[in-house]
């Protein structure tokens, strides 16, 4: 048997179903065919780290020891999938707080927080802090592929996770190098998780050191 454990570096294919209706997907025909395919998107299946928290617990969990191959259905109660709904999480905001005038439906982020415009109250907005999810229980259909041991290949997939592209990296002497093209050097996921891809290289790839390599050629 060849069970995934903690700490393994995966490839895994999904659907994710709320209320019969997918809202996410690895499947580029299934977000197309179903209405939530994302312009630039690279669809695919993607590599996560058991452990490291890359899915919802309730998916993560249920991961655990299936086998490389396998294909499995899962059901999440909101407590393990995307949380309980909180009404305190619900909060009358100041206009001025905006950076243009709010209308309903707006997603907007305010002093680090996402959230999503509900309503006008006078020259205040409710605004939803609860993850669009939040109290839903939701579904995956899912298929591990295979295990991931080559560790250029493991840090690769682990850059992609993050911000959705794709970058150079190989292993040399137990040092990551990963190199960074002008274009991704200015990608706002890049400058926002790179500290934390370097975390998760250091912590499940097995490398003693990580180097960010930018490169420059000529047009």
């Amino acid at each position: 048997m060849d069970e995934v454990k903690d700490g393994d570096i995966i490839e895994v294919s999904y659907i994710g179903k709320v209320d019969e209706e997918v809202f996410d997907t690895t499947d580029e025909d299934v977000a197309k065919e179903e209405g939530v395919y994302k312009e630039g998107m690279i669809y695919g299946p993607i590599t996560v780290v058991l452990g490291a928290g890359h899915l919802i617990k309730g998916f993560e969990e249920d991961l655990l020891e299936k086998e490389v191959g396998s294909e499995e259905k899962v059901e999440i109660a909101p407590e393990k999938g995307f949380g309980t709904y909180n009404s305190d999480l619900k909060v009358l905001t100041p206009i001025s707080k905006f950076k243009e005038r709010p209308v309903p439906g707006m997603q907007v982020m305010i002093d680090g927080r996402v959230g999503s415009v509900e309503r006008m109250i006078g020259r205040r907005a409710m605004v939803d802090f609860n993850p669009p999810l939040a109290g839903k229980t939701i579904f995956y259909e899912y298929k591990i592929l295979r295990r991931i041991t080559d560790p250029s290949e493991q840090i690769k997939g682990i850059i992609k996770f993050y911000i959705y592209k794709e970058m150079d990296a190989e292993v040399v002497d137990d040092k990551a190098l990963i190199y960074i093209n002008y274009e991704s050097s200015l990608d706002q996921k890049w400058i926002l998780f790179r500290k934390k891809i370097a975390e998760d290289i250091l912590k499940y790839v097995g490398v003693e050191e990580v180097s960010y390599i930018e490169k420059y050629s000529k047009f």
